[in-house]
């Protein structure tokens, strides 16, 4: 019995120890700057400067002085601290138009500091660890996540030396209690430990556990890809279209008010203002061309082709030439050699997409069994595009900005109100607009007309 107490005893201590040295780790940076990209960049700038949907996170913690507690509220229930009454938080709440910040019970306070350091060196210098790469430098993502791993495999690593150290101790004291006894069981060795029933039996148990656990991690993110940003067939900017320009994204994005699919716009759709402007801001021709050349577009003779289809594809390359060939020769710096060579140059590039489709590459991807209605949100629940999309009108190249997670929309249905003033859709929910109007309920969140029932997206 003795030496069952004192295995017991030495199995506590253990894992005390390894809880305390859990605890003395640092805030890691690194790991606040994976959080701050899966719960915070949905509404949050990334330089810490500027504000978005939500303010500028730089100099957080000074706003705060004083309530470092409320503020660890305050991000993992920000209506909880509202309710407290507290002046600065509801002043905060008022400031930014009543919008309802997404909720994160599960960030502890190991999380929260780990954010807040990734946010003032990002407000301070730019960079998650400095130092670094400067502003705009690129990401090293092994690089990123090295000290993170590392500090868990030393910590793992401890662990199992201090777990073979009472395994041994553990046999040892039960040799001890069979020769006191008189049994005279021979001492084991330590290979005899490590390929004994229990070890083995453990040693499986884990591998199961961890091989389940990455697979189903694996395919939980199959497809979904945060900050995914393919090379397109076609060097678009949607800070030149949506941003300097203003062009409205259903204008291109027409599906997005009429059906499921936001709809990729057809090449038509951009010839509407490329028919009459030839020249790209940032690449010329060379980009304008390419839609031509998918289009059957003839831009010597200002008209379509008849019978695109069928011609012959030298004719339609060389009529390409000859067409580059009178841009460039209007440049005055360009001696005839020197735009020659830049027409043979840029037709290199264009000559694939004559008579060929034009394949964009797919960014925003959900699984087969997620239903996603465009419509419903753009049109019945007058969702921004900025909301999933992020800052667009910013992108130069278009990238994937949500995680798209199963998480991150049934926050969004927990939190998002909806717009019942003058708005057809929501007539028929009567009870809802007498409760509004007798003022029992202040709103209606989605959550509130079925907007988390499973069926609703997995019919």
């Amino acid at each position: 019995m003795i030496y069952r107490r004192l295995n017991i005893k030495y199995l506590t201590t253990l894992v005390l120890l390894f809880c305390s040295l859990l605890s003395f780790a640092a805030p890691n940076p690194n790991n606040g700057k994976t959080l701050f990209k899966t719960k915070c960049a949905t509404c949050h700038n990334g330089n810490m400067k500027a504000d978005m949907t939500g303010p500028a996170l730089g100099g957080v913690e000074e706003r705060w002085e004083g309530k470092e507690e409320l503020l660890y509220n305050w991000i993992r229930n920000s209506q909880q601290v509202i309710t407290s009454g507290d002046p600065y938080a509801v002043k905060l709440f008022n400031d930014w138009n009543k919008s309802v910040m997404q909720a994160f019970p599960e960030l502890t306070n190991e999380n929260i500091d780990d954010i807040l350091l990734y946010v003032n060196n990002m407000y301070d210098s730019g960079c998650a660890e400095p130092p670094c790469e400067p502003i705009g430098g690129p990401d090293d993502p092994e690089e990123e996540e090295s000290g993170f791993n590392w500090l868990y495999a030393i910590l793992f690593g401890i662990l199992a030396l201090l777990a073979l150290a009472l395994v041994r101790i553990t046999s040892n004291l039960n040799h001890l209690a069979d020769v006191k006894a008189g049994r005279g069981a021979a001492r084991r060795t330590l290979l005899d430990i490590l390929t004994s029933k229990g070890i083995v039996t453990f040693v499986i148990f884990a591998a199961v556990v961890i091989g389940g656990f990455t697979t189903v991690n694996n395919a939980i993110n199959f497809g979904r890809q945060q900050d995914y940003a393919p090379i397109q067939p076609i060097k678009f900017s949607h800070e030149t279209h949506a941003g300097i320009n203003k062009i409205d994204c259903q204008y291109c994005h027409d599906g997005a008010r009429r059906s499921k699919h936001a709809v990729i716009p057809a090449v038509n759709t951009c010839m509407n203002c490329h028919k009459a402007l030839n020249n790209g801001s940032q690449y010329g021709k060379t980009e304008i061309s390419k839609i031509y050349a998918a289009s059957g577009f003839d831009p010597v003779g200002n008209k379509y082709y008849d019978d695109y289809a069928n011609m012959n594809k030298d004719t339609l390359i060389e009529n390409m030439r000859n067409w580059l060939a009178l841009e460039f020769k209007k440049d005055e710096k360009l001696k005839e050699k020197d735009y020659m060579g830049k027409v043979n140059e840029q037709l290199d590039e264009i000559a694939p997409y004559i008579q060929a489709p034009m394949e964009w590459v797919r960014i925003h991807n959900l699984p087969d069994h997620v239903y996603f209605n465009h419509a419903q949100h753009v049109v019945a629940g007058g969702v921004e595009c900025q909301t999933c999309h992020g800052a667009v009108e910013e992108m130069e190249t278009m990238k994937q900005y949500a995680p798209l997670s199963m998480g991150w929309c049934v926050n969004c249905h927990r939190e998002t109100e909806v717009q019942f003033a003058d708005n057809p859709y929501y007539d028929t929910y009567t009870k809802y607009h007498d409760d509004l109007k007798a003022g029992t309920m202040d709103k209606i969140t989605v959550e509130d007309i079925g907007g988390l029932e499973c069926q609703k997206c997995h019919y």
